[in-house]
């Protein structure tokens, strides 16, 4: 009985292994590279991305700031870098993990799941004064930063 079924098992892990081994270049019938991103909004509402939102910065694990930005479907991010230098902007105005400002468009059509009883701080919110770079303050005493 056990030979009926080790036949067949060596053949479909021959098939599964093969897949693994078989190199793939990874380029195109041009010998382009594959396309991961593309810089367009590709969603399916016709306002384009910098015309409906600022995007919301987000704070990595190293203190480090990343642009986020939420179109339901797709979203985009990356680093925010200082623009004379080039270097990441890195502070710890907020702790990681943050997210400050409204990062989801407003007609994104699917919202982001927040787990019940999860965490959630008022976003934005610091001392007077305390904004970083490219925020302001909307509210005077407690201040938000939008």
């Amino acid at each position: 009985m056990s030979k009926l079924f080790t036949a067949p098992l060596l053949v479909v892990a021959g098939f599964a292994l093969s897949g693994c081994l078989t190199p793939y270049p990874g380029v195109g019938p041009d010998g382009e590279l594959p396309v991961i991103a593309r810089p367009i909004d590709q969603g399916v509402d016709s306002t384009p991305l910098a015309r409906e939102t600022m995007p919301g910065v987000a704070y990595d694990p190293d203190g480090c700031q990343a642009w986020i930005l939420d179109d339901g479907v797709e979203g985009y991010t990356g680093r925010r870098r200082d623009p004379r230098s080039g270097l990441p902007i890195c502070n710890d105005i907020y702790p990681p993990g943050t997210v400050v400002r409204e990062y989801q468009t407003p007609d994104a059509g699917i919202g982001d799941w927040v787990p019940s009883g999860a965490y959630n701080p008022p976003v934005g919110v610091l001392r007077e004064g305390q904004c970083p770079n490219g925020l302001r303050q909307i509210a005077p005493g407690q201040v938000v930063c939008r």
